[in-house]
C-alpha cells in the first residue's frame, strides 16, 4: 500500500449467509472509524462494522489462482460460508 492509503474493512447485508465482508484501499479516514495498525498497515473500522467483527483476526492469503485478505476467527459470527467472505451473527 501507499503511503496515505487504508485497507478498510467493512460488513454489509448480502452473500449467501446474510452478511458479508467487503475489503477496499483508500485514502479517506472519517470521524467514526476505528484505527488499527499492524507491520505499518492500518486499517479502518467503522462503528457499525466493529459490532459484527469484534475481536476477530484479520489474515492475508496467498494462493495460486489468488490474494486476498479474509476474516478469520470472528467470534460475532455463526456460520461462515465455505467461500470465506459471508457470515451469519450470533444471536
Amino acid at each position: 500500500m501507499n503511503p496515505g492509503e487504508y485497507l478498510r474493512v467493512q460488513v454489509e447485508g448480502g452473500g449467501c449467509s446474510g452478511f458479508q465482508y467487503k475489503f477496499i484501499v483508500e485514502s479517506i479516514k472519517n470521524e467514526d472509524d476505528r484505527v488499527f495498525e499492524q507491520s505499518g498497515v492500518q486499517v479502518l473500522v467503522d462503528q457499525d462494522s466493529l459490532e459484527f467483527i469484534k475481536g476477530a483476526m484479520l489474515d492475508y492469503s496467498e494462493e495460486l489462482i489468488r490474494s486476498s485478505f479474509q476474516v478469520v476467527h470472528n467470534p460475532q459470527a455463526e456460520h461462515g460460508c465455505s467461500c470465506g467472505t459471508s457470515f451469519s451473527v450470533k444471536v
